[in-house]
């Protein structure tokens, strides 16, 4: 998708939205959320993830968003486009029947939600193409017989989903004083501007990973600090004195090791290991991101790779499609933050 030479990398711009409905009676509503900043009323919406289709992360938006159980259709009932994060953004709209509401959700602090008839749902929402899309809505969905859950449904977020390995390797450090260790040598300024890109990055694609290996060395541990507010406060970082100048082996045997309660791992660490750890990992992905990857992984890069087994310990050569290869020199200038 073209993004009008947009400073991030494209699939940012690929987002996913649910379009949450209900019958009340004979009656027909929708429910609408607002915006973080702005406080306009929009759809629970967001980045298309790692791992999920466009129509599983619809229906993760709405859970996170909206505090909303439910099914999303199987395809989409059109798509808008808008600009932000200076590009354009696609947005494909999923009819979503609710089934629950929770009183207290991920986003409650930070939004309002409210079921509303058509008809003031249409007067709210201030992007033309998006009420022609509601609009659409009666004509899709039928009233059903039964207003209850079917059992053995299938939900459209799955209930297992896919894990996710983000290989980041440590910024550009200094060699200013011959004397240090290697061990002991710090970032560089250049280091320095390349966390600042890529936190900005790592914010906007919503990268909140549940653990953080870091090799125990200066400059990682000083590449996880410069980023560390975008990662999350769920994030836990622990420093591994074995990451330090690891190989490839040594930093999958780590992985393995990992608790299967943990969805996501973020290792810091250090090349020629951190290059060959992605490589030897990712036996698929997109054909541009891996020749990139196979020419050159520079200080600052991230890979992400999503991994489909049910454990850690089921971890091998080729068990993952490489996802995104994200440089700082990647990011251009500052942006604003994620979600509207």
């Amino acid at each position: 998708m073209k993004t009008d030479q947009a400073p991030y990398p494209a699939w940012i711009y690929r987002q996913s939205a649910a379009l949450p409905y209900r019958w009340h009676g004979d009656d027909l509503e929708v429910l609408l959320i607002t915006s973080r900043g702005a406080k306009r009323w929009i759809l629970p919406k967001g980045i298309v993830e790692p791992g999920l289709t466009a129509r599983a992360s619809a229906a993760k938006e709405a859970l996170e968003e909206a505090g909303l159980d439910g099914e999303s259709a199987r395809a989409p009932l059109g798509s808008y486009r808008h600009r932000k994060w200076g590009g354009t953004c696609e947005v494909e709209v999923y009819p979503f029947r609710v089934w629950s509401e929770m009183d207290d959700w991920p986003e409650s602090g930070v939004r309002r939600r409210r079921w509303l008839p058509l008809s003031e749902a249409l007067r709210l929402v201030e992007d033309r193409r998006l009420r022609e899309i509601i609009a659409d809505l009666p004509f899709v969905v039928a009233k059903p017989a039964h207003e209850t859950k079917p059992a053995g449904r299938q939900d459209s977020h799955p209930s297992r989903p896919p894990r996710l390995i983000f290989v980041f390797r440590h910024a550009k450090s200094s060699w200013e004083d011959p004397e240090l260790e290697d061990f002991d040598r710090p970032l560089a300024p250049r280091g320095e501007r390349a966390c600042e890109s890529m936190a900005r990055y790592i914010a906007l694609a919503d990268i909140r990973p549940d653990l953080v290996l870091c090799s125990a060395a200066l400059r990682a541990g000083q590449t996880v600090e410069e980023v560390r507010p975008a990662l999350g406060d769920q994030a836990v970082v622990k420093l591994d004195r074995g990451l330090y100048l690891a190989g490839p082996q040594a930093m999958l045997n780590r992985l393995r090791r990992t608790a299967d309660d943990v969805r996501s791992v973020m290792l810091v660490g250090h090349n020629p290991g951190m290059r060959s750890l992605a490589m030897q990992l990712a036996g698929s992905g997109d054909d541009a991101d891996l020749a990139r990857l196979e020419k050159k992984f520079p200080t600052g890069a991230l890979a992400t790779l999503v991994f489909r087994d049910r454990s850690w310990s089921d971890l091998e050569t080729g068990a993952c499609e490489l996802h995104s290869l994200v440089r700082p020199r990647d990011i251009g200038e500052k942006r604003e933050a994620k979600k509207a």
